[in-house]
């Protein structure tokens, strides 16, 4: 007789699931820029809204809460934080005074590169030990991870594919 593997039957660890790693070293990498950013008054989650602000890849609340992929009401409540907190500030589109233009600040300009440092301290401590080929791998897979749970516009609720 042969035996089948029932689900229930196989061992499970959820400590070396590629999930709960993930989790870990975000959790890890977010406690040592954080210890680092506080200091300069920025946080780690306001890092990639400053960084859209600067290369010019959105200018409006709308723009950055798409390029970002989060509510309009959390990045409003980020941009409220940023304003509060000198790092960027709002002027009325010349063409439509419903919708603001954000800029960064001259301070914010003045802490993004030790910002950059920051991460990419982070980043280096992570790879240590790694070859440029496999820390270029294992960027690659954890982008494609990432592609794979991102929902595409086409996706709809329930759709089993």
């Amino acid at each position: 007789m042969e035996k089948r593997n029932d689900p229930e039957d196989i061992e499970f660890d959820p400590l070396g699931t590629p999930s709960f790693l993930i989790k870990q070293l975000a959790k890890e990498l977010t406690r040592l820029a954080e210890a680092e950013l506080r200091p300069l008054g920025v946080g780690i989650g306001s890092l990639p809204v400053l960084a859209a602000l600067k290369s010019g890849a959105a200018i409006t609340q709308a723009d950055l809460a798409r390029l970002l992929h989060v509510e309009q009401p959390s990045m409003a409540q980020t941009l409220s934080r940023l304003e509060r907190d000198g790092l960027i500030r709002r002027r009325p589109h010349p063409a439509n005074r419903r919708i603001q233009l954000i800029e960064l600040t001259a301070a914010c300009q003045e802490i993004l590169p030790r910002s950059k440092a920051i991460l990419l301290k982070g980043n280096e401590r992570l790879l240590a030990g790694f070859s440029a080929d496999d820390a270029s791998l294992l960027l690659s897979l954890l982008k494609r991870a990432s592609s794979n749970l991102t929902p595409n516009d086409t996706d709809t609720p329930g759709d089993e594919q």
